[in-house]
């Protein structure tokens, strides 16, 4: 479990943070790669969008199936283990891959089973990672640590993508490959770190068996319970489902505008980077303002720069900083959340909620472009953006009416010392001692 704040280092101490931090950018950095040459593989083997837009639902599919066994896995089974097998899964699955390209035997139907597969060990190694990563940061410290992982994530998503081109173009095997052996770091990272990882089961071996069918009823009764989190699976899909149709839309509009795809490359840059910088400021910033502060400015600064885009379509670098905007505000949002529903869950059920929470998370995005592109053909391009900004702007007085909200910077009560009782309904809130980390929701 994690130590007392008066003996933990700083994190930039903390050998097991930084071993799990490093292996992880190399693994998302090579998983950066694959994606981009995924589609550039069967765009140029069987010459087919649609044959490219399958590969990508295998993936998501694969994620979103697995999403609520991958939870209830970790919570009864060792996390490290999950972590190490499903790494070593995508190890061996990337390399048949850059094998089978190398060899010149691409066959479309692997390159879908392959992704769906992928797809499913990638919800085990986030339901493990999820709770796991508490264990090695003190509870003080959660906010820096989270603010560290945006912006890891914010920087190989702009490194992977140039870099994926750039190997693609050398061989097709190579981008392959390289995730491959991302994937041992991150493998030897999960084996080399010294905290245990959990769960602890030993205060529930005299208790009977449960089904997996209990085990996800236990942590869905969990978010039944506790308003924040309900108000949180809300506020995930729909956010999630609104920036997804707004970077759709931001090429859709860009295009219909006359920009070139270079430019609309250079675009997406910007945006990125801002991103990453917001990443980059968030430990500052979550550190400094009151969680229900951010939570209030950053969600009607995130309407300003979707008003912002619409307005500015017809000029991509003005559009552009106007979409980097919102992903800048997003990120300190997200680390605001991410902390609060940490210091919510009990570990023992950390798994189960927090990967219900993901799906919930992503389960809208699909809808966010068929409806976007339905309304700019209808109308023009503008129009979807502006229904957007009234989205963001919904969720935005939301927060203002949810009495969850107004309660934001409250200690919460974990449920650990109470059987699970709501904890709305707790009179002494306790000291979150098994905070966690959820699934990004907003990403």
């Amino acid at each position: 479990m994690p130590r007392s704040e008066s003996e933990t280092p700083p994190l930039w101490r903390n050998r097991d943070y930084n071993l799990w931090w490093g292996g992880s950018a190399v693994s998302q950095l090579g998983s950066g790669v694959s994606q981009l040459a995924y589609p550039l593989l069967i765009l140029g083997v069987a010459d087919s969008a649609s044959a490219a837009g399958i590969v990508a639902a295998c993936a998501n599919i694969g994620y979103l199936g697995a999403s609520i066994p991958a939870g209830v896995a970790a919570d009864r089974v060792s996390r490290r283990a999950l972590l190490i097998v499903s790494s070593v899964v995508q190890l061996v699955l990337m390399a048949a891959v850059g094998l089978a390209v190398a060899g010149g035997h691409v066959w479309v139907p692997q390159i879908a089973v392959t992704a769906l597969v992928q797809g499913v060990m990638s919800a085990l190694h986030q339901a493990a990672t999820t709770p796991a990563l508490r264990r090695i940061v003190a509870p003080a410290q959660l906010k820096v640590a989270f603010a560290r992982e945006q912006a890891r994530d914010m920087g190989t998503q702009l490194a992977g993508s140039p870099l994926g081109g750039l190997l693609f173009g050398l061989a097709r095997w190579i981008p392959f490959a390289f995730d491959a052996v991302s994937y041992l770091f991150v493998t030897l990272a999960a084996l080399f770190i010294r905290s245990p990882l959990g769960p602890d089961r030993a205060e529930e071996k005299t208790a009977e068996p449960t089904s997996v069918r209990q085990d996800v009823g236990e942590g869905l009764r969990f978010l039944r319970r506790d308003s924040f989190l309900r108000f949180l699976l809300l506020w995930a899909a729909l956010s999630n489902c609104t920036l997804a149709g707004l970077a759709f839309m931001f090429v859709v509009a860009l295009r219909h505008h006359g920009a070139s795809a270079s430019v609309i490359g250079t675009s997406e840059s910007i945006v990125m980077a801002c991103g990453l910088l917001g990443a980059l400021a968030a430990g500052r910033i979550v550190r400094r303002v009151s969680g229900f502060q951010i939570v209030v400015t950053m969600s009607w600064l995130m309407v300003a720069g979707t008003l912002g885009v619409a307005a500015l379509v017809a000029r991509p670098w003005p559009a552009a900083l106007c979409f980097g905007s919102l992903v800048f505000f997003m990120t300190p949002l997200n680390v605001t959340f991410e902390a609060r529903m940490a210091a919510t869950v009990p570990d023992r059920i950390a798994g189960r909620v927090m990967m219900t929470t993901s799906m919930a998370a992503q389960s809208l995005k699909w809808l966010a472009p068929l409806v976007c592109g339905a309304l700019a053909d209808r109308f023009s391009p503008t129009a979807p953006v502006l229904g957007l900004a009234t989205v963001f702007a919904l969720l935005a007085v939301a927060i203002h009416l949810t009495p969850a909200l107004r309660r934001f910077d409250d200690a919460p009560h974990t449920g650990d010392d109470a059987g699970l009782a709501a904890p709305d309904a707790a009179p002494e809130p306790a000291t979150p001692e098994t905070a966690g980390r959820d699934a990004q929701p907003a990403r």
